[in-house]
């Protein structure tokens, strides 16, 4: 194989982020007696995408985005709520979805005996724990990495460098990172100098992915198994 480690991020690269995010987001809503329209469900994702941005640059801590998405999505729809409250009760749903992208699990299947799989996510460390936990998938993962556990963030090459300490330097030769995103996944691998491979729309890839792919299926052929 040309790759035996794979550092993998968790959500919308295995884990189905956005159809976790509008389930729990709609059941917040709903606890909090607040209408659950379509429109608004598509503006808090929009929100909290540019909430994570700022953190990946390092315009904010992490503690800033979770009332502060909540307070932007309310103040664009009219609505009176505690954006501490929706938080709350949000982080409890989320975590209790169990939604993967397509092919996650046989993917996760298919390289357990070949291919060392570590997770790799600014998540928040509670939230991201409980999923893995309830998702009948940790099996398959060699080891979790979280930024508020290694006191830095994707992209920053330190992020990089920690967890290749931690699983073995030697490893860095093998090893390649899979994600959805440009700003974190993809920038991250090269600031730490390691092989990167986009999961999305490859009209959307640049010069920060070596591949790119648009299903998990696809992702053997570049590992160097089929």
């Amino acid at each position: 194989m040309k790759y035996d480690v794979l550092l993998a991020d968790l959500d919308d690269t295995l884990f189905d982020f956005t159809a976790s995010a509008r389930q729990a987001l709609a059941e917040t809503l709903a606890r909090l007696e607040l209408p659950a329209a379509e429109a608004c469900l598509r503006d808090y994702l929009e929100i909290n995408q540019r909430w994570w941005e700022r953190f990946e640059r390092g315009e904010i801590p992490k503690s800033a985005i979770y009332t502060g998405r909540f307070a932007d999505l309310f103040a664009r729809r009219g609505l009176r709520a505690d954006p501490a409250e929706a938080n709350a009760i949000y982080k409890d749903r989320l975590w209790r979805q169990r939604n993967f992208m397509p092919g996650c699990e046989a993917l996760l299947r298919q390289l357990q005996p070949v291919c060392e799989v570590y997770v790799i996510t600014n998540g928040t460390a509670e939230t991201q724990k409980r999923r893995i936990a309830a998702s009948g998938l940790a099996q398959y993962f060699r080891g979790v990495f979280i930024s508020e556990g290694l006191d830095c963030r994707k992209p920053e090459k330190r992020f990089f460098d920690l967890v290749l300490a931690q699983i073995g330097p030697e490893k860095r030769g093998r090893a390649l990172v899979l994600g959805d995103s440009l700003t974190s996944d993809m920038q991250g691998g090269r600031n730490a100098g390691l092989p990167t491979c986009f999961y999305g729309d490859a009209a959307r890839a640049d010069g920060r992915c070596d591949y790119t792919i648009q299903a998990l299926s696809q992702l053997p052929a570049v590992l160097g198994l089929s």
